[in-house]
């Protein structure tokens, strides 16, 4: 008897470990789904369905940046600011791929310098130069119950100045 309970409770582990996979094999689709539609709405200049993507509480790191962006309205502000500085901006996912709640999306990021561009300290503004950029970049986002929690945003922005001031 003592053996069929140990081969009962391991059978039970066993389905109820592949049913959990199940379930995070799901919820990583929906999640590359989302920040698939996140970049479409960035291209399209969409900024109130760009925005819906994140959570209210939403931490936004970006290299260069003195302090993280905190909240949705604030990584609104951010994207709409490129895209006043950019206005043909445009965001190419390059490649993309996740686990569990973490997506990681490497993407080329495009544009015309048309309008003024803060520096990342806040504190300079570049003036249009019309100059064509193209910059590597990475995006690192931890998503949960379908909203993004936490955006890392990996470029070079001394790359993106030197594309613009040449």
């Amino acid at each position: 008897m003592k053996n069929l309970s140990v081969l009962f409770f391991g059978a039970t582990f066993l389905v109820i470990s592949a049913c959990s996979q199940k379930v995070d094999i799901e919820a990583e689709k929906e999640n590359l789904k989302l920040i698939e539609a996140r970049y479409d709405a960035i291209n399209v200049h969409d900024w109130d369905r760009f925005q819906r993507f994140y959570a209210d509480s939403i931490v936004w790191n970006e290299s260069g940046l003195p302090a993280p962006i905190k909240g949705s309205t604030a990584v609104r502000k951010r994207l709409e600011t490129l895209a006043t500085a950019f206005p043909d901006l445009h965001w190419k996912l390059d490649r993309i791929f996740g686990h569990r709640e973490y997506v990681c999306a490497e993407f080329t990021f495009t544009g015309t310098h048309r309008g003024v561009l803060p520096d990342n300290r806040g504190d300079k503004l570049i003036p249009a130069t019309n100059k064509s950029i193209r910059i590597q970049a990475c995006g690192v986002y931890t998503v949960r119950a379908g909203k993004i929690i936490e955006s890392k945003i990996y470029f070079d922005f001394g790359n993106l100045k030197s594309q613009i001031q040449e």
